[in-house]
């Protein structure tokens, strides 16, 4: 497929969209408002991340380590 081509269907489509939503062929509408959602401010948001409990320490520790040990296999199979 050459590039007009490609230009010509994507336009195509993006035409054929939009008309579809003007006719208002899509009847589904959401209930959910921007104004529904509770906004908390940073201050709270902050102090309630510095209260997570990191988990798995030993285990990212783990991977970590295995990725490093694995680092030249990965650039010797990949090059």
């Amino acid at each position: 497929m050459d590039f007009n081509a490609a230009e010509e269907e994507e336009f195509g489509f993006s035409r054929n969209y939009f008309l579809a939503k003007e006719m208002g062929s899509s009847g589904k509408k959401s209930a959910r408002k921007l104004s529904d959602i509770n906004v908390v401010d940073e201050h709270g948001l902050r102090e309630a991340s510095a209260n997570i409990e990191p988990k798995h320490q030993n285990d990212i520790a783990d991977l970590i380590n295995s990725y490093k040990s694995l680092y030249p296999k990965w650039v010797f199979d990949l090059s």
